[in-house]
């Protein structure tokens, strides 16, 4: 079933992104760019990290030598733990010493959050619910409406204080307080009828962003804001947040969702996007890497190998195909 899901995806997401329209960003010029050998292969890909086929971890900020088990991959990471799993609902617990703590549920989790002894989880049928390793049993479970497509870039559970705010793959964010394990609030994101998951869910300061396919939230004390949009992704760095459009577009926005400043791309169909110190970097589907400045003022293409894998950057390192690309050393002009 997951394989089935996956390839719905990469179907579903070229044909959303535009691809069949023979449309593409054709930059007026591109410097020729090239990295080093990789020596290994991404074989999956989450929101927060990337398994490659020798069983090391790619997480946001560094590698990992894990040695996962055959056959599993990585969800998220805590302080000292990562949280790997199958396609068949086995999960384990990892740290540099092995697996401390194992568990199966009766779906593949997709999407898991570590807090203390506690597994706050999502399961690929919408499931979710919290899980005790120190009693080895479920302390709390629910279920959401069962959808059949999703973006494989899925939000993992959010601690707030002593709430979890859960993101479901039908567009909805669950807020659980851990304490009494009752639901506080629940609220969607968007309402579309497929590829609508959270794709995105983090926080600035007392604000929270969260993301579907097609709609970024920002919810605070001030109340709610939307910004309606197809997109490949969303970034937030220090207030501003970052939100890469399907039709092209780069967006800096506060965390109002105000537009402070933005470039378009014609035609870009962007596979992987990040930030780095002044810096932004997209990458299109064709492969033009897009250096700027974080005001957008500014901007260099480099041209790469066309992307037909998975992508991921970790610790400033674009992992495209079987080269690694160090992003520190581009500039945008």
């Amino acid at each position: 079933m997951l394989k089935k899901i996956l390839l719905a995806t990469s179907i579903a997401t070229l044909l959303f992104t535009g691809c069949s329209n023979k449309e593409y960003y054709e930059p007026k010029s591109a410097s020729s760019l090239s990295g080093t050998s990789m020596g290994d292969e991404l074989i999956h890909y989450s929101r927060d990290g990337a398994t490659l086929a020798s069983g090391k971890v790619l997480t946001k900020t560094q590698t990992v030598d894990l040695k996962l088990k055959k056959g599993f991959y990585f969800i998220n990471n805590s302080k000292n733990a990562a949280i790997t799993a199958d396609a068949h609902g086995n999960c384990n617990i990892v740290t540099k010493d092995g697996i401390v703590d194992s568990t199966k549920f009766s779906n593949p989790l997709v999407a898991g959050t570590l807090i203390g002894k506690h597994l706050i989880y999502l399961l690929q049928n919408n499931h979710y619910g919290v899980y005790d390793f120190s009693q080895k049993k479920t302390l709390f479970t629910n279920k959401s409406t069962k959808v059949f497509a999703i973006d494989t870039r899925i939000a993992n559970p959010l601690p707030v204080d002593k709430l979890v705010v859960i993101p479901t793959l039908d567009g909805k964010l669950t807020i659980l307080d851990l304490s009494t394990l009752k639901i506080v609030k629940e609220m969607y994101v968007s309402t579309q009828n497929t590829f609508n998951n959270v794709i995105y869910l983090n926080k600035i300061q007392n604000t929270l962003i969260a993301a579907t396919p097609n709609k970024v939230l920002s919810i605070s004390s001030q109340g709610k804001k939307e910004l309606e949009t197809s997109l490949s992704e969303v970034i937030i760095n220090n207030d501003a947040v970052f939100v890469f459009a399907t039709d092209g577009r780069i967006l800096k926005l506060d965390k109002s969702l105000t537009v402070v400043s933005e470039k378009k791309f014609k035609f870009a169909h962007f596979s992987v996007a990040a930030l780095s110190n002044d810096k932004v970097f997209a990458l299109d589907k064709q492969g033009y890497l897009i250096v700027a400045n974080q005001s957008l003022s500014k901007h260099k293409v480099y041209k790469l190998s066309e992307v037909d894998s998975y992508t991921f950057v970790s610790n400033n390192q674009l992992y495209l195909d079987n080269e690694i690309i160090e992003l520190n050393k581009l500039n945008y002009e």
